[in-house]
């Protein structure tokens, strides 16, 4: 009998598309939800695979996910936070296989940058990834576009999102490099690219059709965009950040409150920047 295991499933090879599987690691938050989605790219028949993001440098996930990965031939990286890159160095030295990643700093092994609209092309795997770069999130954060085979002559079986886009709830604007005019850009390219395309975050569960949820974060980013307008008008743009976030916010669980003042810090650093009317 067929086993067919659904998220979240710990510590197991769960497949998700033809091409690709997830081992979702054991460390939840409220910012990582059940855990951090590490994929696993390699076809029926396949002799290597590509890993997406390893995850947090556990010793447990990582030997795991070393174990359920086969031969891995390359690990990508979606951006260089924590609970997806910590693990890579870690990861290279068990598996011998080169990290890359957009930002220089997390390339270990003779990995080469990311350079966005390249097409990955790996000797034993059959899938290729294409690389599209969706700055907002962070400046170095990038989504994987999962093909078949060639891209444009086989399926796009899925998106690897990272935390540009979560199986539930919505992402922070990092208040160190993200950017919100890039990242609505961002969405909008993968919401039009998404329409019918399996959603592979780096969160949460996965979905089979990445649109919706496209639309659900501009529409979010709308709706508190509009929020700071109205307080604006009533309180004036002196209002404190505090004052600010306790309006606004007031239907946040408290313990979301850190990133609730980075998005927020990201939101009024957008609208300044806009020309006045």
């Amino acid at each position: 009998m067929l086993l067919v295991m659904e998220h979240p499933a710990y510590s197991q090879l769960r497949n998700v598309t033809p091409s690709a599987g997830v081992v979702l690691c054991p460390n939840p938050s409220y910012a990582a939800l059940e855990g951090t989605n590490s994929w696993v790219v390699s076809a029926p028949g396949d002799t290597h695979s590509i890993v997406i993001d390893p995850g947090p440098e556990d010793e447990g996930h990582l030997n795991v996910l070393n174990a359920k990965a086969g031969e891995v031939a390359l690990t990508l990286l979606t951006h260089r936070h924590h609970d997806h890159a910590d693990g890579a160095h870690r990861f290279r030295q068990l598996t011998a296989a080169p990290v890359r990643a957009m930002d220089p700093l997390y390339c270990y092994g003779g990995g080469q940058p990311l350079v966005d609209g390249e097409i990955i092309s790996v000797p034993g795997v059959t899938p290729q990834i294409e690389v599209v770069a969706t700055p907002g999130h962070t400046s170095d954060s990038v989504c994987f576009f999962l093909w078949s085979g060639t891209p444009g002559e086989s399926d796009l079986e899925g998106i690897f999102t990272g935390d540009t886009i979560a199986g539930r709830h919505t992402t922070m604007i990092s208040e160190t490099d993200g950017d919100l005019a890039a990242y609505l850009l961002s969405l909008k390219l993968l919401e039009e690219r998404g329409a019918g395309i399996p959603l592979l975050p780096g969160h949460g569960p996965d979905a089979p059709d990445l649109q919706p949820f496209a639309r659900k974060y501009l529409d979010r980013r709308k709706y508190r965009l509009d929020q700071i307008l109205k307080v604006w008008q009533t309180h004036g743009k002196d209002i404190s950040l505090k004052e600010m976030i306790d309006l606004i916010y007031d239907d946040v669980d408290p313990v979301l409150r850190g990133a609730a003042e980075q998005s927020t810090r990201a939101a009024l650093k957008y609208l300044e920047s806009l020309p006045s009317s």
